[in-house]
Order: C-alpha cells, then structure tokens, then sequence
C-alpha cells in the first residue's frame, strides 16, 4: 500500500522498544519516500535517538506536579492528563496521516490514533480496542488460548498486514558520540574500562518478582572477581539505587557501583557496548545486549521466556522449572521460588563458560 504519512506508535517498555526495533527498520525500508512519524513515551526516547527510520520524533510527556501542588488532590493531575491528552490529539490532527501502526496493546493508544483521524489505523484486537481499528489482527492461539510468540515476530506481523517485505528480524540500536563520550566520563569517574568489565543490572522496572537478591548478587559478584580479571560494575535504573547500593555493601571484594549518576538509556547502550558480559534478569538492559551483540547471562522468574527467546543472543538463560511460573505478576504472592532456587554458584558457572565461549583462557579476556 501507499502512505504519504505514517504515525507509528512505539511500545510502552525498554526492552519491548528494542525488540520493536526490526519492525521499525521494516517500516522505513518499505515506505522510503513516506514522511514517518514516531510517538514514544518521553523516557524511552534514548533507546531509538540517532536511529535513521523517522523523519520526526513527538513525546508523550507524563504529568508532573508542580512544586506547588505537594497536597493537591489527585483530580488536578488528572485534569492536567486530560489536557495533555487533547494538546497531542489536535497536534496529530494537524499532520493528517494516512496509516498508523499501533505497537501498544492498550486501548489510550488506538484511541488517540482514532482522535487524531489517522486514516487506516492498524494493531492487535486487545483491551476492547476493536471498533477503533480499521486493520485489527487477532493473536496467535492454540486450542482457544494466547500463544507466546517472540515479541520481534509479533510486532513484525503488523508490517507485513500493510505489505512489507521483511528482510531481517535482528534487533538493531544505534550509539551517538555524546553518549560515547559522557561513559567515557564515567570511566574517568570511578577509574575501570582499561581492563574488561562484567555489567551486572539487577533491577527490574517491571516489579520486584523479576528482581534476584542483593545477597546473592554480592555473592556472585565476588566470586566472579576471584575467577575472572574483570572488574565488576554495578549500574541501575531510577528508583533501584537501594537494591544496588545493599549489593555494594554486602560485597567483601569490592566493586564499582554507578548508582550515584544518572546513567541515561543512551549511555547504558554504550556501556553495554563495551562490556565484557552482560548479567541481568530480564529486563531492558538485557534486550540492548541482544542488539548490539553482547554475550549475556539472564536470571528469568515470572516471565514466560518464549516471549523472549530469540537465536540472535549470545549466552544463557537460568530459569527453574517451578509449578506456578510463568505467572507474569509484578509481586510475587507465596515464596518467590523462581528467583530463590537459582544459587549464585550457578550464576558463576554460566558466566564463566559464556566468557569460556569468547576466549581458551578467561583470565585474559
């Protein structure tokens, strides 16, 4: 098909943008003499900056408080939001686009595509959106239930509805020399980057039942510093500092904890980039290892990995089998026992033959 306008609407998570990021390519190889259009929420813009598949970028900004409204009733924010929600309504009506392609799976997000007249609007019947799509595509099922599909295949079926040739299902981000140059900073800071790192993430912004120990982090932590020649970094998002900074304070080794700076999604790519090893569970930071072809190693707890699973990363996924997983809940409500059963030992192992993978002698990686 043709389409002199293109709106497309990003995914709401790190690792869920990363994942889109194939489709966003799709979409540009396809349309090249289209004018394309990329919603994001504003905190996840750093994901796709310097990425060539949009002609223009518009945020979604969140509601902020004033300094003045610390005991301002909560339906003054919501009349900001609402406020918000109609200024980015008329904004998109000015552009007048032909074709949107909604990555969300929520109804605000083909709401506003219907709102601002987007001619053909396109995305997955879910969360009784239906009747504001003129393309909606059901999802795989098996005997009447939802089949887990990896995220990239998912989204990518929404550019083949409107006609594209796929011609990679790699995950693809790009790193400016600012962001380059604010890790090199970092570097300086808190003196590593001369010898290989291993980047250990342990946040997730999910909720806590994706979250391991910080015990066990610190456990896993020395251990790596006694049997590999990697310093140990420590880096996290907002609002996991404490959960860093507990790791720090059990480790009897000592490592390099980044909690004190902000350490934006531009700059953790490249500092991804430059890692030796990835550790993390499954979280963004996970996905920007995937994409820019870091080895890594994943602790998975509530998640259903084939959402996840895809050939192109390099390293290993530590999952136990137990009876309630995948649950998909942001809070554990029994005993955690996905997380709890993995022992650091068993961290330790599959990084050291991840880093066996790369080079005979781990010592000198």
């Amino acid at each position: 098909m043709k389409a002199k306008k293109i709106l497309v609407r990003a995914p709401n998570w790190v690792g869920d943008v990363v994942m889109a990021t194939p489709s966003f390519r799709c979409i540009r190889e396809n349309f090249k003499d289209s004018h394309i259009t990329l919603l994001i929420r504003q905190n996840l813009r750093g994901i796709i900056n310097d990425s060539p598949w949009f002609d223009e970028l518009i945020e979604l900004k969140p509601v902020k408080k004033r300094s003045t409204d610390r005991y301002s009733l909560p339906l003054v924010n919501h009349i900001r939001g609402i406020r918000n929600f109609f200024s980015l309504v008329y904004q998109l009506r000015q552009r007048r686009f032909s074709l949107g392609i909604i990555f969300p799976n929520s109804f605000s997000s083909a709401l506003i595509a219907w709102l601002s007249g987007v001619g053909r609007r396109v995305g997955y019947k879910r969360d009784s959106r239906s009747f504001l799509l003129t393309d909606g595509l059901e999802r795989t099922t098996d005997n009447g239930k939802f089949r887990p599909i990896y995220m990239v295949d998912y989204y990518l079926r929404l550019c083949a509805h409107v006609g594209c040739e796929i011609k990679s299902r790699e995950p693809e981000l790009f790193i400016s020399k600012t962001s380059e140059k604010r890790a090199n900073q970092l570097f300086r800071k808190y003196h590593f980057g001369e010898k290989p790192y291993i980047l250990i993430n342990p946040g997730a912004s999910f909720g806590t039942s994706k979250c391991w120990y910080a015990k066990e982090f610190a456990r896993t932590a020395d251990l790596l510093k006694e049997k590999t020649d990697c310093e140990i970094v420590l880096v996290c998002g907002p609002g996991e500092t404490r959960l860093t900074d507990d790791i720090e304070k059990f480790s009897e080794k000592g490592l390099i904890n980044l909690s004190q700076d902000f350490v934006s999604l531009e700059v953790l790519k490249a500092l991804v980039k430059r890692s030796m090893l990835l550790l993390t569970v499954d979280s963004g930071p996970r996905h920007f290892a995937v994409a820019l072809k870091r080895p890594t190693v994943v602790l998975m707890g509530p998640t259903d990995p084939r959402y996840t699973e895809t050939e192109h990363e390099i390293g290993e996924v530590i999952r136990e089998d137990v009876d309630c997983s995948p649950c998909h809940l942001k809070i554990c409500p029994t005993d955690h026992r996905c997380m709890t059963r993995i022992s650091p030992d068993e961290v330790v192992k599959a990084c050291i033959q991840v880093l066996k993978n790369l080079c005979a002698d781990v010592k000198g990686c």
